[in-house]
């Protein structure tokens, strides 16, 4: 596994709620190295997957926080138990968040852990998606998409046109996949940008969406519209339907998993340690 180069010198410690930039609803800090935010319908709220410290320590530091869908904490260490935890997905009552090793299984109602789920020969797992009743589950390091069904977690596909897959999303029917982009080097930037990729999950074919993005972390539909950012330089695209994408938005470096939840997207300031919601017109 590659070393991980410390990210910022400092992050924001204080538990409040600050006005931010253009379009932005609220901004709430206090997270140390928060990576994931998910919106849960069932409870109005939102989880966010807290790292606290660096992003591939085993050091059983990592958490889910809860947060209110106007930017108030309602639990700072919601669920424990965990290391580095990063995207996040729910289905069935149930939270599931990769973290590094091991797909963590949380009661969505009561935040406590019910399975981890080793990902035997895994590096450094990162996004997670559901179908509904399927949960993809991304490995970084390894160009590994792995799939849990029905109470079995196992490798699903691996190839090295995922080039680092980051970002998973589930659209229509097909699995989109943010890659990080060809030659990873220790700090985490690359050689050449990703690409926005779909795979057909019957036949499990890669064909690419939209062609040398840069380094995509998260990706959701907004309005209707595709949308990804870059986590190097804190861009926003939007992706059209002849795979073009448009800048729509730059945001401070460290932008990680974004989500989206009606006209309303979610993003996780990395290196800043905050939350903010944002709506574009």
């Amino acid at each position: 596994m590659q070393t991980f180069k410390p990210l910022a010198a400092a992050l924001l410690l204080g538990l409040s709620t600050l006005p931010s930039s253009a379009g932005s609803l609220w901004s709430t800090d206090g997270f140390d190295m928060p990576e994931s935010v998910a919106f849960d319908a069932a409870g109005n709220r939102l989880i966010v997957s807290v790292m606290e410290g660096a992003p591939n320590a085993v050091d059983g530091n990592g958490h889910l926080a809860l947060l209110s869908t106007d930017g108030k904490i309602i639990d700072a260490k919601w669920a424990t138990g965990m290391d580095a935890p990063k995207g996040l997905a729910l289905m069935n009552g149930k939270v599931f968040a990769a973290d590094l090793t091991s797909l963590r299984v949380v009661d969505a109602q009561t935040g406590k852990l019910l399975q981890s789920l080793p990902a035997e020969g895994s590096v450094f797992l990162n996004d997670v998606t559901t179908s509904g009743d399927e949960i993809f589950v991304s490995d970084m390091m390894t160009n590994t998409i792995w799939r849990y069904a029905d109470g079995t977690f196992e490798k699903w596909l691996e190839s090295p046109e995922l080039n680092h897959p980051n970002g998973l999303y589930w659209d229509n029917g097909r699995l989109l996949v943010g890659a990080w982009g060809k030659g990873l080097k220790n700090d985490f930037t690359t050689e050449a940008p990703g690409s926005l990729l779909a795979i057909d999950p019957a036949t499990k074919a890669i064909s690419v969406v939209a062609r040398d993005i840069g380094n995509i972390d998260g990706i959701a539909r907004l309005n209707g519209k595709l949308v990804l950012n870059d986590w190097i330089n804190g861009k926003l695209f939007e992706i059209d339907a002849d795979g073009i994408s448009n800048e729509i938005m730059s945001e401070p470096a460290g932008l990680a998993d974004i989500s989206a939840h009606n006209d309303v997207l979610y993003l996780p300031h990395m290196l800043e340690g905050r939350i903010e919601a944002v709506r574009l017109d």
